[in-house]
């Protein structure tokens, strides 16, 4: 081989170097602008980031309002249950109220009964003392009326 051959050969070397690197920096430029994009969608994706942790504070008030809220909705809850408590309480002592009650006027129902009888029983005794009585004077004014007729021969325009 000769010296035109050996730099024949060491240039084509050369070029398929070259080629060869040619070829790695266009892999390289193809990776390079495959990062470029990525970094850009890195970028947005920190915007949105920013633009979500900038709406924190707003949401911390609404938090902090809202637990204001529940701990006022707590209290009127518990004075609520509180005062249905004592309702509870009202209407069972009125219960027992009611209940006693109705059992005092049974009682009393009974012993008005019981004096109406006692009454009634009275008045049926009179009565009967009272017809007794009268039964007795009319026959005795009969008697005295028929023998005053009788006496004074006066006919009875009542008797046929």
């Amino acid at each position: 081989m000769n010296s035109d051959d050996k730099i024949i050969k060491i240039l084509e070397e050369l070029q398929a170097g070259q080629k060869s690197l040619e070829s790695g920096q266009k892999s390289l430029q193809a990776i390079v602008q495959k990062q470029g994009e990525q970094l850009a969608t890195l970028q947005d994706d920190v915007t949105a980031i920013k633009s979500e942790t900038a709406k924190i504070p707003g949401l911390e008030q609404r938090l902090d309002h809202q637990g204001k809220l529940l701990t006022g909705l707590t209290a009127t809850t518990a004075t609520v249950l509180e005062e249905q408590h004592a309702q509870r309480s009202d209407i069972r002592t009125l219960h027992t109220e009611v209940h006693e009650t109705r059992e005092e006027l049974k009682g009393e129902i009974e012993e008005v009964k019981g004096e109406i009888r006692a009454a009634r029983e009275e008045a049926k005794r009179d009565n009967m003392d009272l017809k007794a009585t009268v039964g007795k004077k009319i026959q005795s004014l009969d008697r005295r009326t028929t023998n005053i007729e009788d006496q004074s021969r006066i006919e009875n325009p009542e008797k046929h």
